[in-house]
């Protein structure tokens, strides 16, 4: 049995429009049942818009088109009316903030240029690197992540939250403003339910935690903290000593630059032309003059869905044309954004 999608079932076989609300497609006005669901498994006439076709061997659990993934990527991958998740990018022409989706074997094929070790992995049913989360039946789904529902309260990108204390996602909030920016937000999004990796920055509202670190530690546990962690290693604070050194990588509480025992440079970070994303108080996230609180989390590596990579890694040397994978760059490269160490 999937443990996915629950039905909310007077709005599904009547097709009720729910109350607006802040945030991207799949919530409020923009939650239409009938886009995931079918009553009867039976239909014979058109309806308004794109249309789903129903899967091959249905009818299937919670009144749906289609298996889970199968059904997301009807609309997800290689479609002009929907963000294409899933290997190279189909459809609308923009660089991809989160980068594309694999698939793991014997499921549809990878496009060109991905396998299943270039981000996460649908059907995957391997663990979580760094926690214990994992699907041994159905493998990793489009709804272990999203709420396709929509979530109150209101989060980036429908991320799961939840209110629950044994949900992995308890309390896990990541707030966003849409085209004005707030700094109290984790997220600026230049226009509504924009993709595009130019059109989205992210804010620093506690300059010791992570929101979006957080969120990603639901499932990769171990890889995330602050400093005086003990999957974290060096101080509460994030200062570094010969006698408390980082056992993984800062993500939350340290500045680029703040300490030279971390052998960081701001001017490092900020001479690149072409510079990765970071979290910022101010806003700014430059790491020139007057801007010294930019602070590297997980999207500064690593591409949330995936790219050509491994690991959805981002090679960005600081000059050339960007793309979903870097700019020409190489694996060294993405670390000197930051670290000085090396030629």
């Amino acid at each position: 049995m999937k443990r996915v999608i629950s039905l909310l079932a007077a709005c599904a076989l009547l097709s009720i429009a729910l109350p607006a609300l802040a945030g991207d497609y799949h919530s409020g006005t923009s939650l239409i049942c009938s886009d995931c669901h079918v009553a009867h498994f039976s239909q014979s006439h058109a309806l308004s818009g794109p249309i789903v076709p129903f899967g091959p061997a249905g009818p299937y659990e919670f009144l749906l088109r289609n298996e889970v993934n199968d059904l997301c990527l009807t609309c997800h991958n290689g479609q002009p009316f929907a963000p294409d998740v899933f290997g190279v990018n189909g459809g609308a022409a923009r660089n991809r903030l989160a980068g594309g989706l694999n698939a793991a074997p014997g499921h549809m094929a990878n496009d060109a240029g991905y396998s299943a070790d270039d981000g996460h992995t649908l059907w995957s049913t391997a663990t979580a690197p760094g926690g214990t989360f994992s699907h041994a039946t159905d493998g990793l789904e489009c709804v272990d992540c999203h709420s396709q529902h929509g979530q109150t309260p209101t989060q980036y990108r429908n991320l799961k939250s939840s209110t629950s204390p044994s949900d992995k996602f308890f309390g896990k909030t990541v707030t966003y403003a849409i085209g004005v920016q707030d700094l109290t937000k984790d997220v600026f999004e230049r226009s509504a339910a924009s993709y595009a990796e130019a059109d989205v920055d992210y804010n620093e509202p506690n300059t010791t935690k992570s929101a979006y670190g957080a969120w990603c530690a639901s499932c990769h546990t171990n890889f995330h903290g602050s400093g005086g962690d003990a999957n974290m290693g060096s101080v509460s604070g994030g200062d570094a000593t010969t006698a408390t050194p980082w056992l993984r990588h800062p993500q939350a509480d340290v500045n680029i630059g703040a300490h030279a025992s971390y052998i960081s440079s701001l001017s490092q970070f900020s001479n690149h032309t072409n510079r990765v994303k970071v979290m910022d108080s101010q806003g700014i996230w430059t790491g020139l003059a007057g801007d010294n609180t930019v602070t590297p989390s997980c999207f500064s590596c690593h591409k949330s869905h995936g790219n050509q990579n491994s690991f959805g890694l981002i090679f960005m040397k600081g000059t050339g044309t960007v793309t979903e994978e870097g700019d020409g760059g190489v694996y060294k490269d993405l670390c000197r954004q930051c670290h000085v160490q090396g030629g």
